[in-house]
């Protein structure tokens, strides 16, 4: 129970995270920034990470708490894990491909 109750106070943090960058509109703790990656459209990038970040947060939220009621959650929570990478990997080719306004 104490292991579930730390995961929800980490998972607030990441939900917090997720508002600042939402908010802030600065993508700069991307890797390769400046460098590999730099984005047309910074605002839009950070708005659509930040969405993510905070659907993470909440994700882990949610899961450890049923995980006390239900078993094999983990493959289910994996998976989410997977699409939110491969979100947020696509929320960058978005970008790069969008032609400039």
């Amino acid at each position: 129970m104490l292991k579930v109750l730390f995961v929800c106070i980490l998972s607030c943090l990441i939900i917090y995270v997720g508002q600042l960058v939402w908010r802030k509109g600065k993508t700069t703790f991307i890797a390769g920034y400046g460098k590999m990656f730099t984005p047309k459209n910074e605002k839009q990038l950070a708005k659509g990470f930040g969405i993510i970040i905070m659907l993470f947060g909440l994700e882990s939220i949610i899961f450890p708490i049923l995980s006390l009621f239900f078993d094999g959650l983990g493959v289910y929570y994996g998976f989410l894990v997977v699409l939110n990478f491969f979100t947020l990997f696509g929320l960058m080719i978005k970008d790069q491909v969008q032609r400039e306004a």
